[in-house]
C-alpha cells in the first residue's frame, strides 16, 4: 500500500494493489474508487483532501497503531 498527496490537485491517493483500472466509482462526493475487471479495489482517491481530512491531521495518517507520514508532491 502506498499513500501519496498531490498538493496541486489537493488529492490524497491510496494505492492498494497494482492492476488495470476497469472502472472508477464515485462512492461519496469527490471520493473515488478504481476497480479492476474482477471487482477488486485498486486505488482510493479523495479530492479536496485537506478540507476532508482536516489541516491538523494532514501530515500523517494512522494505519492501525502506526502513524505514517504522507509523501506530498507537486
Amino acid at each position: 500500500m502506498r499513500i501519496t498527496y498531490d498538493k496541486r490537485a489537493n488529492a490524497l491517493n491510496v494505492s492498494i494493489r497494482p492492476g488495470v483500472v476497469a472502472k472508477t466509482v464515485e462512492v461519496a462526493p469527490e471520493v473515488l474508487l478504481d476497480i479492476d475487471k474482477k471487482g477488486r479495489t485498486l486505488n482510493l482517491e479523495i479530492l479536496g483532501a485537506r478540507e476532508k481530512v482536516g489541516i491538523r491531521n494532514f501530515n500523517t495518517v494512522q494505519v492501525g497503531d502506526i502513524p505514517v507520514k504522507l509523501h506530498a508532491f507537486a
